[in-house]
C-alpha cells in the first residue's frame, strides 16, 4: 500500500480552486497490476476569485501568483500539510489540435514490434507536426498501422516490417504556456504536470465506459466555452470559443439599461432559458431599477405598483415589500418569462456555433456519445434542456463521480487533475517509464489498468 498527497489547482477566469486528496494504492489479492485500486480521502479544499487571468492568458503576473499564492496556503492551513508540487490546467483560444502521420521502416522480414518502434514512429510524426511557437500538451496516439494494411489500438508484440500511426497533438503557444508556469512558480510551488481543462474535466465526471463509448464535455465558463471530445478514452478534439456567461448577462444589461454587476445577480437568481416550457414560469413579477439606480434587482411581488403605474413602469421611492431606493428614478417590472425571452436566443446562437463544430463527431458514429455540460451558467433553469434542444441529441448535466466527501460541483476539475497526477505519479514509482510517458496516454490510454476505482 503506497499513500500519496497530490494538490489540483485549477486556474479559471472567474475562480482560482486548489483541492488536496490523499490517494492510497491498494494492490488486489492476486496481487496483479491490472487489478490496482486507488482510494481517494478528500484533506481540504479552498477557492478565490480570480486576479491577473482573463480568456486563459496571464495578463498580471504578480497579481495571479498573489492568488494562486493565497490559496494555496489557505489549502495547507486548512489540511496541515506542506505543498510543494501542483497539477493544473491550461485553456483557451490559443490551444489548437494538429493531426499528423508518422511511418517507420522495421525491417524487410517481419518482425516483432517493441516499445522502442512504437517510441521512434511517434517521434517521427511529432517533428513533423510540431512549430518552434507551439509547445506540446497532450500527444495522443490514435491508431497504429502495421504494413499500410492492418489498424490497430496497441501493436507492441505485434509482427510487422513497417509501422505507421495518426496522432493528435493538442498544443498551446509557447509563451502562453512559460506565463503561467511562472505564475505557479512565483507563487512557491513546482508545476508538477499541465493538461487541458476538458481532459482534467472528464476524468471528474465520466465513467470510464463512457469516456471509451464517446464523450463530450462542454465547459461554459465566465469569458469562453470549452468543448473537448473524447472516444476510445483518447482526446479527439479541442475546441474553443471566446464567448461564456458574461456574454448572456450583457444581454440583461444592454436590454434592461442596468449595470452589468446587477445584471449578473439577476441571470443568477431570476435566470431561465426555455422555449416552450410554461410550467417553469410563477407569477412573481421583478422589479428593476434603471441605469445608476443602486437598488439593484431582487425586489419581487410588486404586482400593485405594476397595476398603478399602466403595467410596466413605477415611480416610487419604496417598492411593496417596503425596500427602499437610494434614488427617486423610475423603474420596470419585469417577469421571469420576459427574460427568457431575453436570453434564450443569445444561448441558442452559442450553442449552434458548438455544434457546428461537433456535429461531424456525432453524424459519423453509430451510437450517441454521452454529452454533459458543466459551469455555473449550466445550472441556470432550463440551460441544458435548451441545449438539448439545439442539438437534437440527449444533453446531461455534469456531475462529480465517485468522490465521498466532495459534492461542490465546482471543484469537478480539481478532482480530474488529482486523478491525473495520482495516476502519473503511481506509473513513474512502478517503473513505467516507456515512450508512451510522454503524452496524454498516461491516464487515457493507460486507465483501464491501473486507473479502475476512478471511473
Amino acid at each position: 500500500m503506497h499513500s500519496d498527497i497530490v494538490c489540483g489547482l485549477d486556474i479559471g477566469s472567474s475562480s482560482i480552486r486548489a483541492l488536496a486528496v490523499r490517494c492510497t494504492c491498494l494492490l488486489s489479492k492476486d496481487k496483479k497490476e491490472s487489478d490496482l485500486i486507488i482510494n481517494e480521502d478528500i484533506l481540504g479544499f479552498t477557492q478565490s476569485p480570480t486576479k491577473g487571468f482573463t480568456k486563459g492568458v496571464v495578463s498580471s503576473l504578480n497579481l495571479l501568483s498573489d492568488v494562486i499564492e493565497d490559496t494555496v496556503s489557505r489549502l495547507e492551513a486548512q489540511t496541515g500539510r506542506k505543498i510543494r508540487k501542483v497539477v493544473s490546467n491550461i485553456a483557451g483560444v490559443h490551444i489548437r489540435t494538429f493531426k499528423s502521420r508518422g511511418s517507420v521502416h522495421i525491417s524487410d522480414r517481419p518482425s516483432e514490434i517493441t516499445d522502442q518502434d512504437v517510441h521512434r514512429v511517434i517521434e517521427s510524426a511529432r517533428l513533423i507536426a510540431m512549430s518552434l511557437d507551439r509547445e506540446l500538451i497532450h500527444l495522443v496516439p490514435v491508431n497504429f498501422y502495421i504494413d499500410d494494411k492492418i489498424q490497430i489500438s496497441e501493436p507492441r508484440g505485434l509482427f510487422g516490417s513497417k509501422l505507421d500511426v495518426d496522432l493528435n497533438l493538442v498544443t498551446s503557444l509557447v509563451s502562453i504556456l512559460q506565463n503561467l508556469t511562472k505564475a505557479i512558480n512565483l507563487a512557491g510551488y513546482e508545476l508538477e504536470e499541465l493538461i487541458v481543462s476538458g481532459a482534467a474535466t472528464a476524468l471528474g465526471i465520466f465513467e470510464k465506459k463512457e469516456l471509451y463509448e464517446g464523450a463530450i464535455v462542454i465547459d461554459v465558463g465566465k469569458d469562453m466555452t470549452e468543448v473537448t471530445v473524447f472516444n476510445e478514452e483518447k482526446i479527439r478534439e479541442c475546441f474553443y470559443f471566446p464567448f461564456g456567461s458574461d456574454d448572456i448577462t450583457q444581454v440583461l444589461q444592454d436590454r434592461l439599461r442596468i449595470m452589468f454587476k446587477e445584471a449578473e445577480e439577476l441571470r443568477i437568481k431570476y435566470g431561465i432559458v426555455t422555449k416552450d416550457n410554461q410550467g417553469l414560469f410563477d407569477n412573481s413579477q421583478i422589479l428593476i431599477s434603471p441605469l445608476g439606480n443602486k437598488s439593484g434587482p431582487g425586489h419581487e411581488n410588486a404586482q400593485s405598483d405594476r397595476n398603478r403605474s399602466g403595467g410596466s413602469w413605477v415611480d416610487s421611492d419604496v417598492t411593496s415589500t417596503g425596500a427602499p431606493f437610494i434614488n427617486k428614478k423610475r423603474a420596470t417590472v419585469i417577469s421571469r418569462r420576459e427574460i427568457s425571452n431575453m436570453l434564450f436566443p443569445k444561448v441558442e446562437e452559442i450553442m449552434q456555433d458548438v455544434y457546428k463544430k461537433i456535429e461531424p463527431f456525432l453524424r459519423q458514429r453509430r451510437k450517441l456519445p454521452h454529452i454533459h455540460v458543466v459551469g455555473g451558467i449550466s445550472r441556470m433553469d432550463g440551460f441544458v434542456e435548451s441545449v438539448e434542444a439545439v442539438f437534437g441529441v440527449p444533453v446531461s448535466m455534469g456531475r462529480i463521480r465517485n468522490a465521498k466527501g466532495l459534492s461542490d460541483y465546482n471543484f469537478m476539475t480539481c478532482l480530474g487533475l488529482i486523478r491525473h497526477g495520482a495516476c502519473n505519479r503511481l506509473e513513474k514509482k512502478a517503473g513505467h517509464l516507456s515512450g508512451s510517458n510522454n503524452f496524454i496516454g498516461r491516464f487515457l490510454n493507460r486507465a483501464r489498468s491501473v486507473f479502475s476505482e476512478y471511473f
